[in-house]
């Protein structure tokens, strides 16, 4: 903080916060530096703090005398009947004049839409419109608007979106440069045109729809190019607008194989943040998003409870949320994912916290058509969000795909037939299992066999799940063996044969497991059931498993009722509150058993899990 004097010979303050943004807008910081301190713990020393204020106002003064002429003189104009930033401009001898849409435009030709109401954002945003026209002067497609800033002019991102994130149905030049999807699917990816299904532009039409800012529900067949449907809109929203795209997915793998297959095609702008990365590569990656260096975050449904994940979501200008295997909203079983019924609840918060009215769009990816499932998730957002969600859907069948099923009475000759399936295709092939311990025992037959081979779940070592899941990518081994229930999520595109060594749990969560063969449309793959009378015995215990019935709803309901008698608050986990129901913890599945049950609680009115508000 500076002060001077007025020409009445009174004080007059100037604020350097508020200007960083303006003038430092590639980096702009706003609390000083203090390296002249050993120890975080010492005591401040007013006169160096004093000094250097003073230092970071006249780096201020010389970054506004560096600005074009115009510039000046709009910044002057939007800003100076506010005494947060009048003092600077009275210091450097400017005073405003009466500013209309036209001088700005004629500042950033090209770089704004030519149709954008500058008039009435000049009228009632004028803060908001100065911060975002210095980002877009900073001509640096990483810079962000700093949280502070967001946080106290919540309608930036309103501002920011309206002049750089809404095609124009005029289409004006920057429209047509910057926002068409065909010419960005050229630019990003170097694709003439997009897949077609059954003659259908469904893929063009969702990705059409999500830079048009709609909400949308997608469903597409495994393999059927739903990545780029969401990336390319992200991509073009982190160009445009410097925003980030949050994709939710309950498979790591997946994220993981999609953030390096952007890499290898020299798009660094994706991370991930899940289990399988190390302290440093989590810290990495949230150094990146929170420095506006990534534009595409994949996290899991867990995450969202994060409060790292919170702050630093609230940190950023959120464009879109994306939820892949948005199935998981309506299936009740051995996949089913607790925590993606939380997802609405913390898109509203966030939006609540944020002090923004206008709804985050929201795009859901599933290759599940039945209609059951579809409306409950178009339900799900409408009364959570008030979104109504357009629906993209194929029936287009994957044609080159060719499923068998072989009946083998003996689990030798299941074996045998698995065996002569590898040997004859010759390919990389996935196996899939039921079981977590039997991903590691027909891995290790398979090895013994002469078979390059590794297993692959959700138990296993990170680092293990890493390795095991790179050697299959690069071709280092010809065998994967996995669970589904964890969900391979492998975004291999030569794999040519997938056995389900055990059946799956359902014909839909089939479809999307067969469906990891033959990614490319052009190469032809096989996919196989090896079915035995035993399989369905197992199956029906399998789901007798993970199914909640109304008493043990109950018991956890009691349960964290006895926890909270002398209380009201308990932080506690899964397995204590089991413990407390009466349940066996030693039982598979008790973990995410005790969290359904709580979702259903949750479900019906009953708040049993807080996050503390977003600050």
């Amino acid at each position: 903080m500076g002060h001077l004097l007025d020409e009445n010979n009174r004080p007059l303050a100037i604020d350097t916060l508020y200007l960083s943004p303006l003038l430092f807008p590639r980096k702009p910081y706003h609390a000083l530096l203090k390296d002249d301190k050993l120890q975080t713990e010492e005591l401040n020393n007013p006169l160096n703090d004093s000094i250097k204020a003073m230092q970071l106002f006249y780096d201020e003064v010389n970054a506004f005398k560096e600005l074009p002429a115009r510039l000046k003189r709009i910044f002057c104009s939007l800003l100076y009947p506010f005494p947060e930033f009048q003092g600077f401009f009275k210091f450097n001898g400017f005073s405003p004049y009466p500013l209309s849409g036209d001088v700005i435009q004629a500042e950033f030709a090209e770089e704004i839409c030519s149709y954008a109401d500058l008039a009435a954002l000049i009228k009632y945003y004028p803060v908001e419109l100065a911060y975002t026209l210095a980002m877009i002067a900073a001509g640096d497609s990483y810079s962000i608007t700093p949280p502070w800033v967001l946080r106290n002019f919540p309608r930036v991102e309103n501002v920011i979106k309206l002049l750089l994130n809404t095609p124009c149905s005029a289409g004006c030049s920057y429209c047509e440069k910057t926002l068409d999807v065909h010419a960005g699917l050229k630019r990003i990816f170097g694709y003439e045109s997009f897949r077609k299904y059954n003659g259908e532009n469904l893929q063009e039409a969702a990705a059409e729809a999500a830079i048009r800012g709609k909400s949308l529900l997608a469903v597409f067949p495994t393999g059927g190019g739903k990545s780029i449907t969401f990336q390319l809109p992200a991509l073009m929203a982190g160009e445009a607008a410097h925003g980030l795209t949050v994709v939710i997915s309950p498979l790591q793998s997946l994220m993981k194989d999609q953030v390096d297959n952007l890499e290898q095609i020299g798009i660094a702008d994706a991370v991930t943040v899940n289990g399988l990365l190390s302290p440093l590569e989590r810290a990495e990656a949230l150094q990146r998003v929170e420095s506006g260096l990534a534009t595409l975050l994949y996290i899991s449904p867990e995450q969202l409870r994060s409060r790292t994940i919170e702050k630093l979501l609230f940190s950023r200008n959120i464009v879109r949320f994306v939820i892949d295997e948005a199935h998981c909203f309506s299936a009740w079983g051995q996949d089913f994912r607790v925590d993606y019924l939380y997802i609405g609840d913390f898109i509203r918060e966030l939006q609540k916290a944020k002090g923004n009215k206008a709804t985050i769009p929201v795009s859901c990816f599933t290759a599940t058509a039945k209609q059951k499932v579809i409306s409950d998730i178009r339900d799900y957002f409408k009364k959570k969000l008030d979104l109504d969600l357009e629906l993209y859907a194929t029936a287009a069948a994957r044609e080159n795909l060719h499923y068998m099923v072989l009946y083998k009475e003996t689990p030798e000759e299941k074996y045998s037939t698995l065996r002569e399936l590898i040997q004859q295709k010759s390919c990389p092939t996935i196996v899939y299992v039921s079981r977590t311990k039997r991903t590691a025992e027909l891995a290790e037959k398979l090895i013994s066999d002469g078979f390059l081979a590794r297993p692959f779940n959700g138990k296993m070592d990170p680092r293990d799940k890493i390795a095991n899941q790179e050697a299959f990518i690069r071709n280092e081994i010809q065998v994967i063996v996995a669970t589904p229930a964890f969900g391979m999520g492998v975004d291999k595109k030569d794999v040519r044969l997938v056995v389900h060594y055990d059946i799956s749990d359902s014909l839909e969560n089939y479809v999307q497991e067969a469906g990891r063969a033959g990614r490319e449309p052009s190469q032809q793959a096989e996919c196989y059931v090896l079915f035995s009378d035993n399989d369905l015995d197992k199956h029906f215990l399998l789901l007798n498993q993970t199914k909640l019935s109304i008493s043990e709803i109950q018991q956890v309901w009691k349960a964290v009722k006895d926890l909270t008698r002398l209380r009201p608050k308990v932080c506690c986990s899964a397995l204590e509150i089991a413990r407390q129901a009466g349940w066996n913890d030693s039982l598979g599945e008790v973990e995410t058993r005790v969290k359904t049950a709580i979702a259903a609680l949750e479900n019906v009115g009953i708040s049993l899990r807080r996050i503390a508000p977003i600050r």
